[in-house]
């Protein structure tokens, strides 16, 4: 992860991001059940423009999220002002993270965990978010299972991710490329958007940046190690039973009772 908050490969595509994942609801009714299960607050990892966090919020729940990216808070801020809602966002490191408060739910969705960029930086974030649950709360988060099948069909090849209404009503195309090193784990990644203008020229904006991909034995012996002793692991955001083939890995871990 990148200390460099001026260095936010995000800042350039925010409202795309935001366009393109506004209707993702696919994984709300896991963080829902997670929160109704934990209970209030509940605390986001790199909460980017807010969808999950303001749908907990929306559920009653008493949320905070953080994130290294200034151009996703601001989005974020802008799609709850004027709203009478329990949340709030504010520039942070997933890492290192500083509250007075104990929290019930600590959660990072939609492989945001990928931006960690060493196992130094995974023992971090677990051991950041066992100090700031309660006795009996849970942290959770959502990776891809990085299967040989799905890394072999990403790699050096250009993907078409998914196709959208832009911000300003244009019609955007979004491609990926993967460039994998699997020795030291990481996804060289770069996106695409394309869209028209209005004069009929193509425009493009196009983002880089480095994941990390985290196998199954690295994310136990992280939790393991932060304190954690009841570990979950699900293949969906349905919660299936875990698979080798798994598209997903959903994992929920629960710190001790004091």
């Amino acid at each position: 992860m990148d200390d460099d908050k001026s260095n936010d490969p995000y800042a350039r595509i925010a409202d795309l991001y935001e366009a393109e994942h506004r209707g993702w609801t696919d994984d709300l009714d896991l963080y829902r059940a997670l929160a109704a299960r934990a209970g209030d607050p509940v605390l986001e990892l790199g909460c980017g423009s807010g969808r999950v966090a303001i749908a907990l919020a929306d559920a009653g729940y008493d949320v905070r999220g953080i994130d290294m990216s200034e151009a996703m808070l601001a989005i974020a801020r802008a799609n709850v002002a004027g709203r009478q809602l329990r949340v709030a966002f504010a520039s942070g490191d997933m890492r290192h993270v500083a509250s007075h408060r104990q929290f019930g739910l600590v959660f990072c969705a939609l492989d945001t965990l990928l931006h960690l960029q060493s196992t130094r930086d995974v023992l971090d974030t677990m051991a950041s978010a066992h100090r700031v649950l309660r006795a009996g709360g849970l942290l959770a988060f959502d990776i891809v299972n990085p299967t040989p099948e799905v890394l072999a069909m990403g790699d050096r090849v250009v993907r078409h991710q998914s196709t959208f209404t832009g911000p300003e009503g244009a019609e955007v195309t979004h491609f990926v490329s993967w460039d994998i090193d699997p020795d030291a784990q990481t996804i060289e990644t770069t996106h695409f958007y394309d869209w028209l203008s209005d004069g009929g020229a193509v425009r493009r904006r196009t983002t880089s940046f480095r994941l990390r991909y985290l196998e199954r034995d690295e994310v136990e012996a992280a939790l393991r190690a932060a304190g954690f002793k009841r570990l979950e692991l699900y293949g969906s955001e349905q919660l299936d039973p875990f698979e080798p083939d798994s598209d997903r890995m959903i994992v929920v871990a629960t710190k001790p009772d004091a």
